[in-house]
């Protein structure tokens, strides 16, 4: 287990990547850590621009642009109000906090949310680990994504081939081929028209993710595009002490123009790397 000491969250130059986080002031006054003046974090990605708090992974990455807003990588903690956040640092594109809540699960979760270029505009990858220092522990964690679209479609990536299946039905809780999937397989979920007009497709690893889920909400009173909410779950119920357990998902923003072809090399890619801890 890592030490239960806070820093003050850092900013390090010489990024990897053309993507940067930068570090602004919070105008939360009710905080009084000593990373209070540090801890939210901005990116620009062309006429959008996006924040991130480290100290509430909950939110996630709040992007907006040409009045749309999306949620992004948003990592939903057990038991919120019991939260401690633990450290945090940045360097170059990546963004690591790690919390630590203080009950009976003693599950300290660790989140890298990574900026990195990609086969379109930006990719943004969050690495999740969990451990603890219980005997045994739920070991089970959400990632939610809220973002509008005009249409979502699946997409199934194995070996050197994607096989992208019909559009989303437009009602109602979807049924995702999830548990039918093979171990190696990747789940593309290709989100049209989001925003600034820019495509997102959103990609996870079937040995890597527990089980996820997809919800559309349409408002009949609002002409804006529908907004989806795609949870993933992570992590077994059931963990042991001292045991690391490591999964990711990743989020590509591109140009609608040749999105399903992007989206189909960011889906291909993950799908060759070697799954993480389990």
């Amino acid at each position: 287990m890592l030490p239960d000491a806070m820093t003050q969250t850092t900013i390090s130059s010489g990024a990897a990547t053309g993507f940067t986080w930068h570090a602004r002031k919070s105008t939360d006054h009710s905080r009084r850590d000593a990373a209070s003046n540090t801890d939210r974090l901005n990116v620009e990605i062309g006429d959008l621009s996006g924040w991130l708090d480290l100290h509430r992974p909950e939110q996630g990455i709040q992007l907006s642009g040409c009045n749309a807003a999306a949620e992004l990588l948003a990592v939903r903690l057990p038991d919120r109000l019991a939260n401690q956040f633990i450290d945090g640092w940045v360097r170059g594109g990546d963004a690591v906090s790690i919390h630590e809540p203080r009950n009976s699960r003693r599950l300290r979760a660790t989140a890298l949310w990574r900026l990195a270029t990609g086969p379109a505009n930006l990719t943004v990858e969050l690495v999740l680990s969990v451990q603890t220092s219980a005997v045994r522990s739920d070991g089970a964690i959400a990632v939610d994504c809220r973002l509008p679209a005009t249409e979502v479609i699946p997409g199934i990536s194995t070996g050197q081939q994607l096989e992208w299946l019909p559009p989303i039905p437009t009602a109602g809780v979807t049924q995702l081929p999830w548990r039918q999937l093979a171990n190696a397989a990747v789940l593309c979920l290709l989100f049209r028209q989001s925003l600034a007009g820019r495509s997102l497709a959103i990609c996870v690893r079937r040995d890597e993710g527990r089980e996820v889920s997809l919800q559309r909400r349409t408002l009949p009173e609002r002409p804006e595009p529908p907004s989806f909410t795609l949870t993933t779950w992570f992590f077994p119920a059931l963990i042991e002490k001292g045991v690391l357990h490591r999964s990711r998902l990743s989020v590509t923003i591109g140009s609608p123009a040749d999105d399903l072809a992007w989206a189909a090399a960011a889906a291909q890619s993950l799908a060759s790397q070697p799954p993480l801890l389990q």
